[in-house]
């Protein structure tokens, strides 16, 4: 059954500088915890567009055991300031992300809905993975949020 986690935080910037800050993959690490690395590089990603991203989760932290998944996405919308979302595929499963921007009083509301599902080990250590997977997500948008709000977006 897949799993799914929203989160949504006020960043003090335009919906122009997130758009183009988050729809870059190879940007990621930068802000989220588990992202490693990926590859592609344009100034936005387009619908049909993919690219590969390198994850490494720690699901049993402070505990050294951690596995990496290399997941092969392809973005299946894009409408550029309000939303952007992808579609990954992985050995063990799948994952979906959705980006929603809003304009507000204070910059943008943005939100981020990942929705996966998981087989083999994944799927039994999952668990421990959905609340260590939320915590790491509402960690990313607050350094999201510090990064934008630093002017560290290069944009």
């Amino acid at each position: 059954m897949p799993t799914v986690l929203t989160n949504s935080i006020e960043i003090d910037c335009t919906p122009d500088a997130l758009y183009r800050y988050v729809s870059q993959p190879w940007r990621w690490h930068e802000w989220h915890p588990n992202s490693i690395s990926a590859s592609f590089s344009a100034d936005i990603l387009q619908v049909g567009d993919s690219f590969d991203e390198q994850i490494e989760v720690h699901p049993l932290s402070p505990l050294p055991f951690r596995f990496r998944r290399q997941t092969r996405y392809e973005v299946i919308q894009a409408d550029p300031f309000k939303s952007w979302e992808v579609h990954g595929e992985a050995r063990d499963g799948w994952i979906h992300i959705r980006y929603e921007l809003q304009p507000s009083s204070g910059g943008t509301i943005f939100t981020r809905t990942l929705s996966f599902d998981v087989t083999g080990l994944s799927a039994l250590l999952m668990p421990l993975l959905k609340s260590r997977m939320d915590e790491t997500s509402r960690t990313a948008l607050a350094t999201l949020k510090v990064v934008l709000e630093a002017g560290s977006d290069d944009q």
